[in-house]
């Protein structure tokens, strides 16, 4: 079972695209990072050059569901484990100021949308941002990067399935 060259070079791609994306952000107004849609845009790299990748390896054939999936997969692993090594980096040794700033922008979050959460919840929420638990450790984000893998396996499953039937 070897990586193939595609989905190396793609999720090298993506991952430094990701970073890339974020820096932006980062320049222009450092509170954009913790933006839910400047977020769930970042995957929009992902899901392309996933893609990309499959075009690649099925070079006009009919990709086998396996060789689709591990290729989708593998985009996804590189990029995202690029893409948390930049923010342990980031959040955790360049600017750990910007912990204070995701602090302050999820309790202006909690007050806007509190209406949706009963009190008791909306108070455990805001006592959860207290003390250090906002601190990217190594440990902590390794597994948030494993986490993260379950949902890139659901992507690569949907990619592979359409990959393999030929829908490319």
């Amino acid at each position: 079972m070897m990586a193939s060259n595609a989905a190396v070079r793609y999720g090298l791609i993506a991952g430094i695209g990701t970073i890339a994306y974020f820096l932006l952000f980062y320049f222009i107004d450092k509170e954009l990072l913790f933006n839910p849609f400047v977020y769930w845009a970042s995957l929009g790299f992902y899901l392309a050059l996933m893609w990309r990748a499959l075009q690649v390896e099925a070079q006009g054939q009919a990709l086998g569901f396996r060789d689709a999936l591990r290729t989708a997969f593998l985009v996804f692993v590189i990029a995202n484990f690029l893409y948390y090594l930049f923010y342990y980096l980031l959040f955790g040794l360049i600017d750990p100021g910007l912990i204070d700033l995701q602090r302050e922008v999820m309790r202006e979050s909690l007050e806007q949308q509190g209406n949706l959460l009963s009190e008791e919840q909306r108070e455990e929420m805001l006592k959860s941002l207290e003390g250090d638990s906002l601190i990217p450790t190594a440990g902590k984000v390794f597994f948030t990067f494993v986490r993260s893998l379950i949902g890139g396996f659901v992507l690569a499953l949907g990619m592979a399935a359409l990959a393999s039937r030929g829908k490319m």
